[in-house]
């Protein structure tokens, strides 16, 4: 039996209370999380798991070659992976690619689950859709003038 898909967190923060204290809030509400400490362990996470990103958290400064507004513009290329860049001073909010959301730090935990939400609610869970052979069943026309099929309940 196939496991079930989660949607996934990408944390991306050089300081390991942060990513343990959004990783935190994240696993509370059912996101799965993979934490990195530079750009490049983000980078080579969404190579390898873009398919069940819904979101990134990442930090502006970074110490690494890409900032934080660098890596939300890199993640524009899978659509469905929202991303919120943190940041204790909002100078760098204008170079943000569009829908990015800048959040100043210290930042609220009710602020950060609420964009956690926006991104669970926007991937709608469909993560099955997404990888490779896979296809949705709501793109299927239904056949009407076949015989209903019994279904079959079971739990899991």
């Amino acid at each position: 039996m196939a496991r079930a898909i989660r949607p996934t967190a990408l944390i991306v923060d050089d300081d390991a209370q942060q990513r343990e204290l959004i990783a935190i809030l994240f696993e509370e509400i059912g996101l799965d999380v993979i934490p990195a400490a530079s750009s490049e362990e983000a980078v080579n996470a969404l190579r390898i798991s873009a398919g069940q990103i819904v979101l990134i958290v990442t930090a502006m400064n970074l110490p690494s070659f890409m900032d934080g507004a660098r890596l939300a513009t890199y993640a524009q290329q899978w659509p469905w992976i929202q991303v919120v860049v943190t940041s204790r001073n909002q100078d760098g909010a204008e170079e943000l690619p569009h829908p990015a959301v800048a959040m100043p730090q210290p930042w609220l935990p009710l602020n950060m689950l609420i964009q956690a939400e926006k991104a669970m609610s926007a991937a709608n869970h469909d993560l099955a859709g997404r990888l490779p052979g896979a296809r949705s069943r709501r793109l299927e026309a239904p056949n009407r003038s076949a015989a209903p099929k019994p279904r079959l309940f079971c739990r899991l």
